[in-house]
């Protein structure tokens, strides 16, 4: 018995024996790919903490990157499953992290381009308020300005150099600064101007201003040698108060100086009710206010100017809305004018249904001059009357451009002289213009110009009778390849389209009006924006102009993405 027993403990012994070894052996094994998975996901967070530190240090600003930080976080705050004898749920988790890594660094790209692309498009624009706010100050022969002109010089340059975000925000800080800096120039020089003004008078009036003329050439001096906001805020301050001083002089000369200014407003306000008749505006109870202010004035005596010269500047004040307004309604309705005139005279007669459409459609109420009563009918300040007279005037070029463009008989692929008048008018025809698409809808072709010069045309189809492209000038703000187009209106509407991939989109106007490939046309070019049979398209969608893009050949939008950027300068006419 006892050798028995003694067999079986010793059989016992070496099953325990063999267990332990094996459980040894699957213990090592899944140390093994548990260690090489572990391995992976540390590379990729150690890839992706690489990628959001050089994100920061170029300038991707934290908040953007925040939300990718968070994720990260929730990622390496997990933990790994506890297993004994299976690695594969420990090699599944390493690797999902892994991956999860991997997602998050592509966002960091994905994201450093987009930065990089909003970054430089908007110092692009801030270098073109610059370049307006120039132009007005030289407008009014301001020789400080050159000053600022060398700086446009300079962030041009920046800009054609800049490669970061951080490049683009140091470009934009540096415009704005100095765009604001000629804003408030031009205040500053009218105030200058008011307080020479203010201080002729009390000349007139033999009071002693040898003060005022010394403050006056130090304001100059002031002025000449100022650079940055806070210079011109300063001086501005500084002449409101001198300002305040002189009033306190003219008050002992008040019959002088009342009678003085009195006349001058009673010119201004007579001026203006001249130029409300020119533009329609009914005048009869403001010329009843001037005639009344002339009276009193005349029998004005001294205790009585301030409160005339009061009244003046009210009733000045009164007829500047409605003669803004009068003169904004007459100049739109002689745009309606002329583009009802010329488009009667201007028919495209179509074969392929009989019917006639008007050349300019897209300046008629179904184009632009929709988004024109819109602006007129919205606008209540000087300021918003004013930027619908700009936007009527503008669009007022551009169809006179057409209007001559119709009759130019250039072959389409060489420059023609509307596009060259046009970017003359935007100042985009000298060596730093740059890229810039002219194009003109009269003839469905798109001419790219590069510093002024010629460089390459395309026939193009555009936006159909119902839904035309919009004439104006424009930026390219949005590029995208590949992408996919959806539309926007109801399954069943005649304008509905199915999702449609779309390799090369540029786009120019909000609201989704792209330059892009048509894959789906087979012709281009003149009369393609009306119906007609295409040769070789797909008759459903080809068989007339687009929804309002700009529809290119494959080609031809692979070539025009390829070689225009971010900002390109568009001109429609």
């Amino acid at each position: 018995m006892r050798y028995v027993t003694t067999s079986r403990q010793h059989v016992s012994k070496s099953i325990l024996f063999t267990t332990l070894m094996l459980l040894m052996m699957m213990l090592l094994s899944a140390c093994n790919g548990d260690s090489q998975s572990r391995q992976k996901a540390s590379v990729q967070k150690s890839h992706l903490d690489n990628l959001l530190a050089n994100a920061r240090n170029i300038g991707v600003p934290y908040s953007m990157l925040q939300p990718i930080i968070q994720q990260e976080q929730q990622i390496s705050s997990s933990s790994a499953p506890f297993t004994v004898f299976q690695d594969q749920p420990l090699i599944d988790y390493y690797n999902n992290v892994a991956l999860r890594y991997q997602m998050l660094s592509n966002e960091v790209l994905g994201l450093q381009a987009q930065v990089t692309q909003q970054f430089d498009y908007q110092a692009y624009l801030d270098i073109k308020d610059l370049e307006h706010a120039l132009v007005q100050r030289e407008e009014q022969n301001l020789v400080e300005a050159r000053i600022f002109a060398d700086q446009l010089a300079q962030d041009q340059s920046l800009l054609a150099r800049a490669r970061y975000p951080k490049d683009y925000l140091q470009i934009s800080h540096n415009a704005r600064r100095s765009t604001q800096a000629l804003h408030l120039m031009g205040t500053a020089y009218s105030d200058l101007e008011s307080l020479r003004q203010l201080a002729q008078q009390l000349q007139v009036s033999h009071i002693d201003t040898a003060g005022l003329a010394q403050e006056e050439q130090d304001d100059l001096e002031l002025f000449r040698h100022a650079t940055q906001p806070e210079d011109f805020t300063y001086l501005i301050d500084q002449m409101s108060t001198q300002v305040q001083e002189a009033t306190v002089l003219s008050i002992q000369a008040i019959p002088y100086v009342g009678a003085y200014e009195g006349a001058i407003k009673l010119q201004q306000f007579s001026a203006n009710i001249t130029e409300g008749k020119k533009y329609e505006l009914k005048v009869t109870s403001f010329q009843q206010r001037l005639e009344a202010d002339r009276a009193a004035l005349a029998a004005a005596k001294a205790d009585e100017y301030t409160g005339i010269l009061s009244q003046i500047d009210q009733d000045i004040a009164g007829i500047q809305i409605p003669l803004i307004r009068a003169k904004t309604n007459f100049f739109l309705k002689c745009f309606k004018q002329e583009v009802h005139d010329w488009g009667i005279h201007h028919k495209y007669m179509d074969r392929y249904n009989g019917q006639q459409y008007s050349l300019d459609y897209e300046y008629d109420t179904q184009g632009i001059g929709s988004d024109l009563d819109t602006a007129v009918k919205t606008a209540q300040t000087m300021d918003s009357y004013q930027a619908a007279i700009t936007l009527i005037n503008n669009n007022f070029l551009h169809l006179k451009a057409m209007e001559a463009d119709f009759g130019d008989r250039t072959p389409w692929n060489r420059a023609h002289l509307a596009d060259l008048r046009l970017m003359k008018y935007y100042n985009l025809n000298g060596s730093k213009a740059g890229s810039v698409i002219v194009l003109s809808l009269v003839e469905q072709t798109l001419r790219l110009y590069q510093n002024g010069n010629f460089v390459k045309a395309f026939q193009i189809t555009s936006g159909q009778y119902d839904r035309p492209s919009p004439p104006g000038f424009w930026n390219i703000f949005l590029r995208q390849h590949p992408t996919e187009f959806k539309s926007s209106e109801p399954k069943g509407s005649a304008f509905w389209y199915p999702p449609t991939p779309i390799q090369y989109a540029m786009e120019y106007h909000d609201g989704g009006y792209f330059f892009h490939d048509s894959w789906w046309r087979a012709n281009y070019g003149s009369g393609t924006n009306f119906p007609h049979w295409d040769s070789g398209g797909d008759e459903t969608f080809a068989g007339n102009g687009s929804h309002g893009c700009i529809n290119m050949a494959p080609n031809d939008a692979n070539w025009l993405y390829h070689n225009t950027g971010y900002g390109t300068s568009v001109i429609i006419y």
